[in-house]
């Protein structure tokens, strides 16, 4: 869960490129020079491009490539498929063991090869406690990692994980860059990263970051040559620079987004995301360390109001960490009705009574706590601020504070943080671990299970889910991981949060366009599924010749005899202009149902 804005990866920073279309290669003389630049403004630039440091970990890298990578439409959970792997994994048939074979046509982009020591000595380092890595815990249930040749390496697991395929989107660095016992925020890779991908860091500053096309890339050099990242950290300022300047695109709360539907030479994409957003409920205070009270402020809450009135209705309820795209993992009946009045009823049964002003107060103490957001996020600014106003309905005052999360981390055990999750959601397991598990937060960051919750019946019912290899078992232990959080919930979550970029409209004139994947919490000017593609909404090939630039782009691209044609179904065909556009792709649509990660098994493999 990357919180703030300075831990934001490059994975979120780069434009969509397609790798193929169905009609042959580019056109000629499409792309002019300038034309083969992008320049995008982002919320906030990296501080370490090592992908050891946290940078890169969704499969997503343009500098550094990992061993798999993310492939789909956004309407279905992306399928993990391989990359820098040669194949799928062989699972043996007690889950403990994963063997990847490596790709023997690669090469990093100071000329070394690629092989089984690489793969080998990037993984140990975020394992190994002296390198101090942030994403350590991704690899928890990580015994070990050898080569069982040049290009064959084997993940050996403490007990079967069927999510451990997310913790194969980290990126892989040479092993001889790799100094052991070192921190990884001393590595020369935070500035200079060596990589497989099809970009090289031409500079990178605390204002800018610029990218070039890698000539050795695999797959050949991308089309966009060069790609430069403004920093604005301010969601206003940054849509002020977007209408005034040569900016290609940029990411923006949707009521700023929206902005710019009906805005000459702009268009809006709108994708959807398991990214949430919510409140910690600090175990220590008087009023929400109480699992009533907790109960209580869950059922005060009127989402759709919030999702409808802050976000323009861009976003779905979140009443648990698990949307209803898990499909049989995810339980109906975990959800919070709107009942103010049975709210008011449990507070005070908590001891909660009203005080002469109308507000609640008990012995003395009054019901009050502090939401802090970071500042310059308008979306978490306002969601706090409509949330405060209507726990104020019910009697609890909420102040609503500006603060960074340097600013917020000692204070997590007494205030409430705005906060947003969904790293990895390609399973469930990811969705959800690290915020129920009683082993965190001490297992990993300040922000992972923030409200420390802690009960043996909840862990039981996570363990269930990580290990089993059954889908049934799987899916049953995650719908009673659900249930107990819905009878004691340990923070207020508020909205899954589609994502709204907007760009210049003249940008699928010159590139041929496709559909963004379903987006995690990770996601800003940029975020880039696929290797050779840079990221959605952006572009990276120019129009194949013989295909005609669609008033709207096309989520299939173009196929073959030229003519466009969408592969979204009901109001996605080129042309149509209704709805906010899904990754260049057509109006809204709901994500579909999210089955989790499935690689196909091999002697017995798991799902």
């Amino acid at each position: 869960m990357r919180h703030a804005l300075r831990r934001t990866t490059l994975a979120l920073l780069l434009p969509m490129v397609l790798a193929a279309t169905s009609c042959q290669g580019p056109a000629s003389g499409t792309a002019s020079a300038n034309d083969r630049q992008v320049a995008l403004l982002t919320p906030a630039l990296p501080d370490t491009l090592n992908p050891l440091a946290g940078f890169d970990n969704n499969g997503t890298g343009k500098v550094n490539e990992s061993l798999y990578t993310l492939e789909g439409e956004p309407d279905s959970l992306p399928r993990i498929v391989p990359l820098l792997a040669a194949g799928e994994p062989r699972i043996s048939t007690d889950g403990l063991a994963w063997t990847v074979a490596l790709r023997t046509d690669v090469e990093f982009s100071d000329g070394s090869g690629f092989d089984a020591q690489d793969v080998v000595a990037s993984f140990r380092t975020v394992m190994d406690p002296a390198s101090a890595s942030p994403i350590a815990g991704t690899l928890e249930n990580l015994a070990d990692v050898e080569a069982l040749d040049g290009h064959t390496v084997r993940f050996t697991l403490k007990e079967s994980q069927v999510s451990f395929g997310t913790a194969l989107l980290i990126g892989i660095v040479p092993s001889e860059l790799v100094e052991p016992g070192q921190p990884v925020g001393e590595s020369l890779l935070n500035r200079e990263p060596v990589g497989t991908g099809p970009y090289l860091v031409e500079s990178f500053s605390a204002s800018q970051l610029v990218l070039t096309a890698n000539a050795r890339h695999h797959a050949g050099a991308p089309e966009v040559a060069r790609v430069v990242y403004e920093a604005a950290e301010d969601d206003n300022a940054r849509s002020q620079r977007l209408a005034t300047g040569g900016f290609t695109g940029t990411v923006l709360p949707p009521r700023l987004a929206f902005g710019y539907a009906d805005r000459e030479g702009f268009e809006v994409v709108n994708a959807t995301s398991a990214d949430w957003r919510g409140i910690s409920l600090p175990a220590d205070h008087p009023l929400t360390g109480d699992p009533t009270v907790r109960l209580a402020l869950n059922l005060a809450v009127d989402r759709r109001q919030l999702i409808d009135a802050v976000l323009a209705g861009a976003g779905r309820e979140a009443h648990t960490f698990v949307p209803a795209e898990y499909g049989e993992a995810y339980n109906p009946e975990a959800v919070f009705d709107h009942d103010p009045q049975r709210a008011i009823r449990l507070l005070e049964q908590a001891g909660w009574k009203p005080g002469a002003d109308g507000m609640l107060d008990k012995n003395g103490q009054p019901a009050e706590f502090t939401i802090m957001y970071n500042p310059g996020d308008i979306l978490r600014r306002d969601l706090s601020l409509a949330l405060a106003s209507q726990l104020e309905r019910i009697g609890v005052r909420a102040a609503v504070e500006a603060a960074t999360f340097d600013e917020a981390e000692p204070r997590i055990d007494q205030d409430a943080i705005m906060l947003g999750g969904g790293d990895t959601p390609y399973d469930v397991d990811t969705q959800l671990y690290k915020m129920l598990h009683s082993s965190y937060p001490q297992a990993g960051a300040y922000y992972d299970n923030p409200s420390h919750f802690a009960s043996k019946e909840m862990d039981r019912a996570l363990h269930t889910g990580r290990t089993s290899v059954d889908p049934a078992s799987r899916q049953a232990a995650y719908r009673k991981v659900q249930q107990l959080y819905a009878e004691q919930p340990s923070m207020l979550l508020i909205a899954f949060v589609d994502h709204t970029y907007v760009q210049r409209s003249d940008v699928h004139e010159t590139w041929n366009t496709t559909g963004t994947l379903l987006e995690p919490h990770d996601h800003g000017t940029a975020w880039a599924p696929g290797s050779r593609s840079a990221t959605g909404p952006w572009p990276n090939e120019p129009a194949p010749e013989g295909c005609p630039a669609p008033s709207v782009p096309c989520r299939g691209g173009c196929r073959a005899g030229g003519s466009a044609d969408a592969a979204g179904g009901s109001g996605n065909r080129c042309g149509d202009r209704s709805g906010f556009l899904v990754g260049l792709g057509g109006p809204v649509q709901p994500v579909g149902r999210l089955p989790g990660l499935t690689f196909r098994a091999h002697r017995g493999a798991a799902a």
